[in-house]
């Protein structure tokens, strides 16, 4: 029953330790002697350590290998899930404020032109507050007057943020935005580094591009930009290598291989781990001891 209980509160995202604890609390009220009290804890430790077990089992093996760098990425601009609004200046700020090294975030292309933050491809009740009527459609058919009408909190203290305004907030500081291109084309890409280059900011950005083609065309077009290109395949790896990115994500196909070539060839490795149950710093540490560079989490808070 307890172990149950686990396995559900760590798939809606509860971290293991944190799971286990909650899972055995009824069972600590219940207990009145101090001897129990203590066994029961014990054997929350003893489960942790089997649970984090159980979870590297969808870790693929890889080779020990030294990391070229050592990062971290706070998703969705968020320092720890939960605790303020994804893509909110208020979540970036704070992971500003906490000296992330890497803020990803989600920037999307209104049908007008102006480019914002926002993960889903519509307002839906649990991703914000919005007017029914404004609810189910398309996002980027909005205005900037409709989406400033809808709130990411309870508090209505936060509203859609533009890209321009989530720049300003990284300006001086040692964090890098890591833009993850929603929607991703030739349109998207470009209007996001011309706005990027207007502002002077090149160098506080990296762009993530999925099609090595586009890497390719964003390396000539734009010499200075920072590219992370996501690869799903070692063919893709080979390709976009040829273009001095700074990092490619290997998604779950990571293999020693292709930490091995990145490296060769000049790019640091990442991997995103947010969401799943690999996002605790044990998993963190496998990885970097395998020569992943950089992990994208919900929990850079953690980050040492």
């Amino acid at each position: 029953m307890v172990m149950e209980r686990v396995r559900r509160l760590a798939l809606n995202g509860m971290d293991t330790n944190n799971a286990l604890r909650s899972a055995i609390a009824p069972l600590l009220r219940l207990v009145r002697t101090r001897a129990t009290r203590f066994a029961l804890l014990s054997l929350t430790a003893v489960l942790s350590a089997c649970c984090i077990q159980v979870s590297m089992i969808d870790v693929p093996p890889l080779e020990a290998a030294i990391p070229r760098v050592y990062t971290i990425a706070a998703h969705r601009g968020v320092l720890r899930r939960g605790t303020l609004p994804d893509n909110s200046l208020a979540a970036i700020r704070q992971s500003v404020e906490a000296g992330v090294p890497f803020i990803e975030v989600d920037v999307r292309r209104s049908d007008d032109g102006e480019l914002f933050l926002f993960h889903d491809g519509s307002f839906q009740r649990g991703n914000s507050e919005a007017p029914p009527e404004l609810r189910e459609r398309p996002i980027q058919s909005l205005s900037r007057r409709e989406r400033e009408s809808v709130y990411l909190d309870d508090a209505h203290t936060q509203t859609v943020p533009t890209l321009a305004q989530a720049l300003e907030l990284v300006r001086g500081s040692n964090s890098t935005l890591q833009l993850d291109l929603k929607g991703e084309s030739d349109l998207l890409t470009t209007s996001t580094l011309d706005l990027v280059l207007s502002k002077h900011q090149l160098a506080q950005v990296l762009v993530q591009i999925r099609s090595p083609e586009r890497v390719g065309l964003v390396r000539t077009r734009y010499p200075s930009a920072r590219i992370l290109a996501r690869c799903r395949s070692m063919e893709d790896l080979r390709s976009v290598l040829q273009h001095k990115v700074e990092f490619v994500e290997l998604e779950r196909w990571i293999s020693s291989d292709a930490i091995a070539l990145a490296h060769a060839s000049g790019a640091n490795v990442l991997i995103n781990v947010a969401g799943t149950r690999l996002d605790e710093p044990t998993t963190w540490k496998y990885f970097r001891t395998r020569g992943v560079d950089s992990i994208t989490t919900d929990r850079a808070d953690l980050f040492r």
